[in-house]
């Protein structure tokens, strides 16, 4: 993209984005940002503004603060987990616990019968009792395993809001360019660009460079590249499915 004699306000300094963020809290229609990196608590703005109607869309990449961890932060709230049930699975497996319970009575009760005749018959060859009671349970330690092991639940994942995740590193070695933008779009009618990332300290603390257009053909001309990145760029993305599984616990059974 190319634009010339665009008419824009220009910031150099600490504390670039204390206009960005206020604009992007009292957005009306849409909010749409490029952020190779994100902090959880601006992103909780972004997930306030979805929840109030805001057309939210972000582009950022997998260098993302606080991405791993136990707790469920602001990141994960941008994903939904829904667990699903395998009805057959679950059938397998109530059934081999079935044949557990049996297999272990049939030991007891074998054991306890080898025992009384040992005492009562004085005859030591009733040990070849033991044949079928080491025979039977093994059967249950294999049945066991498979029930441990039988996956039951299966995962499917949604976004809250539009977003892609673009994968910092070349994938397969295949060339796809990094992203290293920032632009923030509020309403499409104003457009920030800089060096500031969606971060604390892009926002408030480091020395950064910001420029702010209103002027209505150069916002276009954004908007229409933020879209072009959105949707058709040939970029190499983490799919949701696999985002998921890497923020989430799954369950087997």
């Amino acid at each position: 993209m190319f634009f010339n004699n665009a008419i824009s306000d220009i910031y150099i300094g600490t504390g670039a984005g204390k206009k960005l963020i206020k604009d992007i809290e009292y957005a009306k229609r849409s909010v749409k940002i490029v952020s190779p990196f994100l902090s959880p608590y601006l992103v909780k703005k972004l997930i306030d503004l979805h929840y109030k109607g805001i057309d939210v869309k972000l582009i950022t990449t997998d260098k993302i603060e606080d991405f791993y961890g136990d707790r469920k932060r602001n990141i994960h709230e941008l994903i939904r987990q829904e667990v699903h049930i395998d009805g057959e699975a679950r059938y397998r497996r109530h059934k081999w616990k079935g044949i557990v319970q049996v297999l272990n009575w049939s030991v007891i009760i074998l054991f306890l019968i080898m025992l009384a005749l040992a005492y009562r018959l004085n005859d030591y060859r009733v040990v070849w009792l033991m044949l079928p009671i080491s025979l039977f349970f093994t059967m249950a330690r294999f049945y066991r395993s498979k029930i441990k092991h039988k996956r039951i639940y299966y995962y499917t994942y949604k976004k809250l809001f539009p977003f892609k995740v673009v994968l910092s590193e070349n994938a397969n070695g295949l060339y796809s360019p990094y992203i290293h933008s920032k632009i923030y779009i509020v309403d499409d009618e104003i457009a920030y660009l800089g060096s500031l990332n969606f971060t604390r300290g892009g926002t408030k603390s480091n020395h950064e460079t910001r420029i702010c257009l209103s002027d209505a053909p150069a916002v276009r001309k954004v908007v229409e590249e933020f879209d072009y990145l959105m949707y058709e760029a040939n970029i190499s993305e983490v799919c949701v499915q696999e985002w998921g599984s890497r923020l989430y616990y799954e369950a087997v059974n």
